[in-house]
């Protein structure tokens, strides 16, 4: 090779690895200091984008099992509550037992003294039981109906269900609507509907038509019968207005008015039968718990309070409203007590998805520190290594003076 002075292959030669080694030194220098393989996207694009996705699961995972947790807690305070209550009502079918023998018969006020007490005692546990202002065991909410917009008014008739409490949804006005009204209804304090909303236009209908019916029979004559509408939970269909099944959302379409004349509802009516948590990472119904606290443990509810025991007869009686109301909790009771368990279970499964979720992003994303540290004191020995080959290089051109002396 030709001596120049103009280039210097070998230190060109010794500088490109010095940066190469010095690049790889600072690369392990990263890693160890972070902990972390990938840093940033540019360390690995596809397992960034993996473990990217994973952590994100992983957190959504840990709120899931917050909400677990929590309602563990409410299904714990509302099962306390109906033990208290149980523990009552057994203590009032002990007192009807001992109204009934004729050797009580002079104790019959004491004892329906404290029968009385006790049923206020357990009213006041229904109506108490509070987590985070969710009622827990006063069971039905009455519902408020409310209208909205220029075209409809809500008339005095009522829709009855089962066991539900009476709404007003019918609608009377002129005959030919132009707009559509809006009816919602709310909860307030003691009723078995939580919130139902529907967009209804109503077209060409006769004067004093309505769509609905008197309490207990039919809420909407579907034409083909294809309408219906979701009241308290249950699906109101066809001419009978009867219950099937329970329902969460449900769309009615073209229904017969009163006068003949068709008339036209659309729209959406909802009902949430539960509380519903969120036990997963993903918005699906399996991702999901419902709760059901829609029972309630009033006296009214348990059927205690409609009679006394102040003679032997009335408390004989008196006993099997005790045992029926017995009955009654220790049925719910049980479904709450299911219920505690699959939350449980949920809990442990997510306690699982947590722990395998994070070890797949610490396979992909973690640093093995005695692999990064092995790589970093070569790379270190090698930058050294070049720097001083390339002190060598650069001292090599100096041999170009000899030839001047």
């Amino acid at each position: 090779m030709a001596l120049s002075v103009q280039t210097n292959n070998a230190a060109m030669t010794a500088l490109k690895h010095l940066n190469t080694n010095n690049t790889a030194m600072n690369k392990s220098l990263e890693r160890l200091s972070s902990g972390f393989r990938v840093n940033n996207a540019a360390d690995d694009a596809s397992g960034y984008a993996v473990s990217s996705k994973l952590d994100a699961q992983t957190q959504r995972l840990k709120a899931a099992s917050l909400n677990a947790t929590q309602a563990q807690a409410m299904t714990k305070m509302a099962d306390a509550g109906v033990n208290e209550i149980q523990n009552m009502v057994v203590r009032i079918q002990t007192l009807a037992t001992q109204a009934s023998s004729a050797n009580n018969a002079g104790e019959l006020g004491k004892l329906d003294a404290e029968r009385i007490k006790l049923e206020s005692a357990i009213d006041k546990i229904a109506n108490g039981s509070n987590y985070n202002g969710v009622n827990l065991l006063n069971g039905k909410d009455a519902a408020s109906a409310l209208v909205a917009g220029t075209a409809a008014t809500l008339a005095g008739a009522t829709l009855q269900a089962v066991g539900a409490t009476a709404v007003g949804l019918v609608t009377t006005g002129a005959p030919t609507f132009a707009e559509a009204a809006t009816f919602t209804v709310v909860q307030s304090t003691a009723g078995l509907i939580t919130s139902i909303t529907a967009d209804v236009a109503l077209t060409n209908a006769a004067t004093g038509a309505a769509i609905g019916g008197a309490a207990g029979t039919n809420l909407i004559t579907a034409q083909s019968a294809v309408g219906a509408i979701t009241v308290g939970g249950m699906i109101f269909t066809s001419a009978a207005a009867t219950t099937t099944a329970p329902a969460t959302t449900t769309t009615s379409t073209t229904a017969a008015a009163t006068a003949g004349t068709a008339a036209t509802a659309a729209g959406q009516s909802a009902y949430a039968a539960a509380l519903a948590f969120q036990v997963g990472a993903d918005n699906t119904v399996n991702n999901q718990v419902s709760v059901d606290l829609t029972a309630s443990y009033a006296t009214t509810a348990l059927g205690l309070g409609s009679g006394d025991l102040l003679t032997q007869a009335n408390a004989q009686a008196y006993i099997d409203t005790a045992k029926a109301a017995l009955d009654t909790i220790v049925t719910q009771r049980a479904d709450l007590g299911a219920t505690q368990n699959q939350v449980a279970f949920v809990q442990s499964n997510l306690a699982t998805s947590i722990e395998q979720t994070t070890a797949a992003v610490s396979s992909i994303r973690d640093a093995d520190m005695a692999s990064e540290m092995a790589a970093f004191t070569k790379n270190q020995i090698l930058t050294q290594a070049s720097t001083s080959m390339l002190a060598q290089a650069n001292q090599a051109a100096q041999n170009v003076m000899t030839l001047f002396r």
